[in-house]
C-alpha cells in the first residue's frame, strides 16, 4: 500500500463507508498500518520520505481515533457526505431532551461523596439511564443517516454531545467516591 494521503478514513482501513465500524477489523488494520508506516522504519531515508511518513503515520492515527468512537465516526459520516458539524454552534431543539439534562445534572450536583451508598446507587441509576440515551441516539442516527436526514443528523449529535459530557462527568464522580473512600 502506497502512502496516500488522499484517502478518507475508510478506505485507509478497508473498510465501508457506514456507521457501523468492525472494531476488531480496525484494530487489526492500525496495528498492520503502523507495523509498516511507523516514522521509525524511515530514519534512514531522505527528509521528504520521512516527513511522508510522519503525515502518513498521523493520518493513521486521526483516522483509527475517529472510526474507533461511534460519535466522532458519525460526525466523519456528515463530513464526508457534504455536511460538517461545527461543534460550536450546535443547537438543540428538543425541550423535553433538555429537561433530562437538567434532571441528570441537578442529580450529580446533589450527590455527596461522603454518602458513598446513595452515591453509588444515584451513579449506577445515572450511568443505565445515559447508556440507553446513547444507545436511542445511536439508533436515531442511523436511521436518520440511511434516510440522508442529514440535518436531523446534526440534531441527534448536538444530543449525543450532551450525553457524552454527562458520562464523563458521571466516570469523574465515579472516580472521587472510590478516591474517598480508600
Amino acid at each position: 500500500m502506497p502512502m496516500d494521503l488522499t484517502q478518507n478514513y475508510f478506505e485507509l482501513f478497508g473498510l465501508p463507508v457506514q456507521f457501523g465500524v468492525d472494531q476488531k477489523h480496525l484494530r487489526q488494520q492500525y496495528r498492520e498500518l503502523q507495523t509498516q508506516f511507523h516514522p521509525d522504519k524511515f530514519a534512514s531515508k531522505s527528509s521528504s520520505e520521512k516527513r511522508l511518513a510522519e503525515q502518513f503515520s498521523g493520518l493513521i492515527n486521526s483516522a483509527y481515533q475517529t472510526l474507533g468512537s461511534p460519535l466522532m465516526t458519525a460526525e466523519y459520516l456528515l463530513e464526508l457526505a457534504g455536511h460538517p458539524i461545527n461543534n460550536e454552534n450546535l443547537t438543540i431543539d428538543d425541550g423535553s431532551f433538555l429537561f433530562k439534562q437538567m434532571e441528570w445534572r441537578e442529580s450529580l450536583s446533589d450527590l455527596k461523596v461522603e454518602d458513598v451508598v446513595k452515591t453509588e446507587k444515584i451513579l449506577a441509576t445515572l450511568t443505565k439511564e445515559v447508556a440507553a440515551q446513547r444507545q436511542d441516539l445511536t439508533q436515531q442516527f442511523m436511521t436518520e443517516f440511511d434516510q440522508n436526514n442529514l440535518s436531523q443528523c446534526t440534531q441527534v449529535i448536538a444530543k449525543w454531545h450532551f450525553v457524552e459530557k454527562m458520562q464523563t462527568e458521571i466516570e469523574r464522580l465515579e472516580d472521587a467516591v472510590f478516591e474517598a473512600n480508600n
